[in-house]
């Protein structure tokens, strides 16, 4: 049997407005994103998770190392907390973005937390997962009662637990577990805050002071967690980096050297030399030749 949406304004707005639950700013919960006209849009160091929900139109999205990302209406992809994103949103497209940190019931994220070993034989590749019935007339009534001035604090919450109630009864374990594969882990809290604070310190032992863990303890869910050490980690990061910012259109060395905290052009190219076997110019140019057949 087929559902209709019977649409109608909603009732006493001032008085929904006046709501000391209103939500002026989303920090956490849904927002609407109508684009008019073709737009650019980055964000360095993401602050939150961002769950993005494509509903029209067509999207180029470039996050951490998968650059320029065709994605479609119905296809939702994850955006984990600290990445690097650009996007590229064409004329009359629109989407739905869920902002977190980490799921808020317990229940959801004990089961994403369930999905650990499933993620463990994941090759992670920033693939989408298809919008399906019935996430399709739950986010057909969000976006309703959003567009019509429907924002309080209850409404997010509440929202927010449905979606992960739908997604853990009409989605395979198997979906749910490539969709958030970048969040996922034996201790979500422990990876929500390494995710979260590892750009923000200098060195391994701001981030141990941080947490307010002792260092055996530390590293050794730090192990657990990310399967290897926390240098190795941090280095793989560092690496990482160098490696989107070599693939960026008119990149320039001097900037990845200051970006990057690198002393002299010297330390930089011995860096390079050892951990990528060449120098940061051909570097460049391997980094932009697989960019162009990727």
């Amino acid at each position: 049997m087929e559902t209709k949406l019977i649409k109608s304004e909603l009732l006493y707005i001032e008085e929904h407005l006046s709501c000391q639950n209103y939500m002026t700013t989303i920090e956490t919960g849904f927002k609407l994103l109508e684009f008019t006209g073709n737009t650019e849009f980055e964000e360095d160091n993401a602050t939150k998770n961002y769950l993005l929900f494509f509903l029209k139109g067509d999207f180029t999205i470039s996050c951490n190392q998968f650059h320029n990302r065709i994605f479609h209406a119905g296809d939702m992809i994850l955006i984990p907390r600290s990445s690097r994103l650009k996007g590229i949103a064409e004329t009359g497209s629109s989407l739905l973005s869920m902002f977190f940190d980490m799921p808020e019931g317990n229940c959801d994220k004990l089961i994403l937390q369930s999905l650990s070993d499933i993620c463990d034989n994941i090759k992670y590749n920033f693939s989408p997962i298809k919008i399906h019935y019935p996430l399709t007339p739950f986010l057909e009534v969000l976006t309703y009662c959003i567009k019509n001035g429907m924002s309080c604090a209850h409404l997010h919450d509440l929202m927010q637990r449905e979606f992960f109630f739908l997604l853990r009864g009409f989605y395979e374990k198997q979906e749910i577990a490539a969709l958030f594969h970048p969040i996922i882990g034996k201790e979500m809290d422990f990876k929500d805050f390494v995710m979260h604070n590892y750009r923000k310190v200098d060195n391994i032992e701001q981030l141990i002071s941080l947490s307010n863990m002792g260092r055996s303890c530390f590293f050794s869910k730090f192990n657990e967690v990310f399967g290897m050490t926390a240098k190795q980690w941090i280095l793989k990061q560092r690496n990482q980096r160098i490696l989107e910012k070599m693939t960026e259109p008119g990149v320039c060395i001097k900037d990845v050297i200051e970006e990057l905290g690198f002393d002299s052009q010297g330390n930089f190219n011995r860096y390079c030399k050892q951990h990528f076997g060449c120098t940061p110019k051909q570097l460049i140019e391997r980094c932009q030749a697989a960019n162009r057949t990727s």
